[in-house]
């Protein structure tokens, strides 16, 4: 062999590695799948109860929300009027903007009115199963113009705002 041949074989030896390597390297094997899938299982099994602890929140904020509203609106018609307040959901949602059933995951009612204390809760309807057996309980002394709102969705009623 002369020394003018030998980089023409080299060179031709090494192109030809080259494509070798480039056609194993563009599929994936069977263990490296199976490692995804196993990572994608192990994440989703750790996201998924925080994803739906997240949405419990923003629904029970959704309810806390409108109640305040609806409770504060009662207090400030209260000092304007001396009225008493609202008793129905229709009559709420058109007197301190309480959202209609269907406009919300929750109904809205009162629970109880004994001067000055005036208490109403959200119950989840059915628009939405994992609300089932919930409610939010909020009240509002006109005295003192304090508002309690549960902190949590569940079936207990755990507000006092005094007498």
């Amino acid at each position: 062999m002369t020394s003018s041949t030998s980089p023409t074989l080299a060179l031709r030896l090494i192109q030809r590695l080259k494509k070798k390597q480039a056609e194993t390297s563009n599929a994936f094997t069977l263990v490296e799948l199976l490692v995804v899938v196993a990572i994608v299982g192990i994440l989703s099994a750790i996201a998924l109860p925080n994803f739906l602890a997240q949405t419990d929140k923003a629904k029970a904020t959704e309810a806390k929300t409108h109640m305040a509203s609806t409770l504060k609106q009662a207090h400030a018609k209260f000092l304007e009027d001396g009225a008493d307040p609202e008793t129905t959901n229709a009559n709420m949602n058109s007197t301190y903007g309480t959202p209609a059933d269907g406009d919300t995951k929750f109904n809205y009612e009162q629970v109880s009115w004994s001067s000055p204390v005036w208490t109403i809760k959200a119950v989840g309807n059915s628009t939405d199963s994992g609300l089932e057996n919930k409610e939010l309980d909020g009240c509002v002394n006109f005295n003192t113009g304090i508002v309690d709102i549960q902190t949590e969705l569940d079936s207990s009623t755990a507000v006092s705002c005094g007498s």
